[in-house]
């Protein structure tokens, strides 16, 4: 796939709020001292990269918004940097500057409402958040988040089929 980088968010484009741990891949980021990841599930990291770059073959203006926990740790370019080209040439932005409140941390709320408060900040209406640990979801929102399973990631048809179905919804063909 031939992709060009877009390094400016466009609001009214559809965007996918996406995680590493458990959407891309089965288990939890490890960092070494030369800054290779591994996974602590043994597995291997973007294990499901290719299931997401193929759902969205038809979609070429849905833009990525990277909401991984690795980001804390990496960094914004080392972490986008991880990912496959024909994702990585999609993402268009990161949730790093919109930090999580104490009482989000303390509650289990932090991943979720980080993400509806950047997508607000940057008057995202179409949009849709791909999480394995999007807790407390407001009600008024919950069109809004993909719940993937952690043991299965978007390896689960249903997962890919329900993001097919919000694409078909919320994207204009191409």
């Amino acid at each position: 796939m031939i992709c060009e980088q877009h390094d400016t968010l466009v609001s009214n484009a559809p965007t996918l709020y996406l995680s590493y741990g458990g959407v891309l891949n089965i288990g939890h980021g490890l960092v070494d001292n030369h800054g290779v990841v591994t996974l602590d599930s043994g597995r291997p990291t973007f294990e499901y990269a290719p299931y997401l770059a193929d759902v969205l073959v038809p979609w070429s203006q849905v833009q990525i918004i990277v909401t991984t926990s690795w980001l804390q740790t990496l960094g914004a370019e080392k972490t986008i940097a991880l990912l496959p080209d024909h994702l990585r040439c999609r993402v268009v932005g990161t949730t790093l500057g919109t930090p999580p409140r104490l009482g989000e941390i303390k509650d289990g709320t932090a991943k979720t409402m980080t993400v509806i408060r950047h997508a607000v900040k940057h008057g995202l209406t179409n949009w849709l958040a791909l999480d394995d640990e999007a807790w407390g979801v407001p009600s008024d929102f919950e069109q809004h988040f993909l719940h993937t399973d952690s043991d299965t990631a978007l390896g689960a048809p249903r997962a890919r089929q329900q993001l097919r179905e919000w694409l078909a919804a919320n994207c204009f063909c191409d």
